[in-house]
């Protein structure tokens, strides 16, 4: 009667070994199965996003490396009045909230280069500013910094254990939606059965 009721069999029974509640359904034991498979692994990423953790940092490292011999700072000297509209402050040189693009020049090994370089809005002509440039004399993004490379290294590490949980984690509680569904069909069926029989 508890076999039919349960839905256990003589192979359900055996792989119900160490689950001492007689009413576990083999869904149950599957899920528990699936939890215990989604935190080894979950425990597994952690040496794992270490890993990737000093791979970033070596590659961020190297990228330092290689922008300390490439990339240079100079001084450029605005020709025009910042009065124009305002651009993003992470432009070229900006320095204040609010930043404009304005006409400049610089020289790098003796050769005098133009361009457009962020200043705060106002300053007048000849108003100075430090900027990046490549080997070419060319405007360079701001080089790394140490800080940069930790913080890359930080979270490439951090962010590969995340996105490894949220994809282990979200694949569980879909199976477990599952699992939910199917036992209460289960319980329903056989409930209606118990019934029918008195």
């Amino acid at each position: 009667m508890r076999r039919k009721l349960t839905g256990q069999h003589r192979s359900g029974r055996a792989d119900l070994a160490g689950y001492p509640n007689p009413l576990l359904r083999d869904c149950d034991v599957r899920q528990a199965r699936i939890k215990h498979w989604v935190t080894t692994l979950l425990i597994v990423m952690i040496p794992v996003s270490l890993w990737i953790g000093l791979g970033t940092h070596a590659d961020q490292q190297q990228r330092l490396e290689n922008q300390r011999g490439s990339i240079h700072q100079v001084t450029a000297t605005t020709t025009d009045i910042a009065e124009v509209a305002p651009v993003s402050s992470t432009e070229f040189g900006a320095s204040g909230a609010a930043a404009t693009a304005v006409d400049s020049r610089w020289v790098y090994r003796g050769v005098e280069h133009t361009g457009r370089v962020s200043v705060d809005t106002g300053s007048p002509v000849g108003t100075t500013t430090p900027i990046w440039v490549d080997d070419s004399g060319d405007l360079s993004v701001r080089p790394l910094t140490s800080s940069d490379v930790v913080a890359a290294s930080i979270f490439g590490a951090i962010g590969s254990w995340v996105l490894m949980a949220t994809l282990l984690v979200g694949a569980y509680l879909l199976m477990r939606f599952r699992y939910d569904l199917r036992r209460d069909a289960e319980w329903d069926r056989d409930i209606a059965d118990l019934l029918r029989q008195h």
